[in-house]
């Protein structure tokens, strides 16, 4: 009787196969996959394919996706609709076209910013916004600035994940004003905390006194939302410090370092032109519940405000590095210059940078800045949006903060 069954060997040598393949799959799930829908022959930004090395609609890494910042042109005609309320519905259209390109949709998003040219038109950003995003709504933060690239009067850049999403509901602290976004999501290791004001949540009304009580507020508002998910400060990875007045910078820092005593995030602070409720700042955090590994560039002096770059899991998140010299073109250089160090110490390089934010005290500089980034990404560049502010700190004319994939999974 012939023995049709294969021998033992056979069986350990697939066993081992098919734990390379899914090692492999592991390990490239971690590398960029860039997303880009076409519409009419133009990017889903409304930017030319001609244009290479700028920036990329999404960029996905592992299970999550991060959209460029999306103004409102059609890319279709190339023009903004008429109209506010249709400005805000383009650009969410724009980033549903980048979503549906990587099997995604509105349900999926786990962190959004939201950028306007006048904060007065917040109320009527939300009415269109919550019609897309209907319910359970990502994590939020707006701010109002000076300009945005391309005359919009509204920039929208989301993060979307596969993930199973956990709406974070810490008890007495509600979205202002009934806002549609929830103060925490929880996706996989990551929690995506929506910007916090000085709101007292006991009164739901701003509070009053000096610029530090309103950064003690904010910071404790913070605080609920990361003990409501199971975490404390010691688990933030990142943070963006908005003021609308540079001048309290010290001053916030004064109390900000108290909540961050040992390795403290990484962090980008700018000015704001307002923000929601007249608060004068606003705070908004990431957190992990994987291990933090600090990177620390050989001959850079440690702050005691800020990481220079914090890993946690299969992602790095740099400090903002503000640009130094004469001249618009280089203080860019600088600015990047300076992020290239810290990506060389992580073991990385702008080839595995995976989102961008650009902040410009002259939006008449936009020009000339991405002359100068572009020369950075030789293929494949981040998602990005880039946005004009009021000031930086000391003389910087250009701020810039990265994410960037730190290649095989922790």
């Amino acid at each position: 009787m012939v023995n049709t069954q294969p021998p033992r060997w056979f069986h350990f040598r697939i066993t081992i196969s098919a734990l390379l393949l899914v090692s492999s799959l592991c390990v490239q799930s971690q590398e960029k996959k860039i997303i880009r829908p076409t519409l009419s022959g133009q990017t889903a930004n409304g930017s030319s394919p001609a244009r290479p090395n700028l920036l990329s609609p999404g960029v996905l890494v592992g299970d999550t996706l991060f959209l460029a910042g999306q103004g409102s042109r059609d890319p279709r005609t190339g023009q903004h609709p008429e109209g506010f309320e249709a400005q805000v519905k383009q650009a969410l259209e724009n980033l549903g076209a980048v979503l549906k390109a990587a099997e995604l949709d509105f349900s999926h998003v786990v962190k959004a910013n939201v950028y306007l040219t006048d904060i007065n038109n917040f109320a009527r950003m939300n009415e269109v916004y919550r019609t897309y995003l209907k319910s359970d709504p990502p994590a939020r933060t707006t701010i109002a600035v000076p300009a945005l690239p391309g005359n919009s009067q509204v920039e929208i850049t989301f993060i979307a994940s596969r993930n199973r999403r956990q709406v974070i509901r810490p008890e007495g602290l509600t979205p202002f004003s009934g806002a549609p976004y929830s103060q925490g999501i929880m996706a996989g290791e990551t929690l995506y905390l929506a910007g916090q004001g000085s709101i007292d949540p006991k009164t739901g009304k701003l509070i009053e006194g000096p610029i530090e009580a309103h950064v003690k507020q904010t910071l404790d508002n913070c605080g609920a939302i990361l003990k409501a998910a199971g975490m404390d400060f010691s688990n933030v990875v990142s943070a963006n410090v908005y003021l609308t007045d540079i001048a309290n910078f010290e001053k916030m820092n004064g109390v900000y370092r108290g909540y961050f005593k040992t390795d403290p995030p990484a962090r980008t602070t700018v000015s704001a032109a307002a923000l929601p409720g007249g608060i004068p700042v606003e705070i908004t955090l990431l957190a992990s519940r994987a291990a933090k590994k600090i990177i620390q560039p050989e001959g850079v002096r440690p702050s005691p405000n800020f990481s220079q770059a914090v890993q946690a899991g299969s992602l790095v998140y740099p400090a903002g590095k503000v640009g130094s010299g004469d001249g618009i073109e280089a203080q860019v250089k600088s600015a990047m210059d300076g992020l290239g160090v810290v990506l060389k110490t992580a073991g990385r390089d702008f080839k595995d940078v995976v989102e961008a934010k650009v902040y410009l005290t002259d939006i008449n500089d936009y020009a000339k800045m991405n002359e100068v980034y572009r020369s950075y990404f030789t293929a494949d560049p981040p998602a990005r949006a880039c946005i004009a502010v009021p000031k930086l700190v000391g003389t910087a004319k250009v701020e810039v903060t990265l994410v960037v994939t730190a290649g095989k999974p922790q």
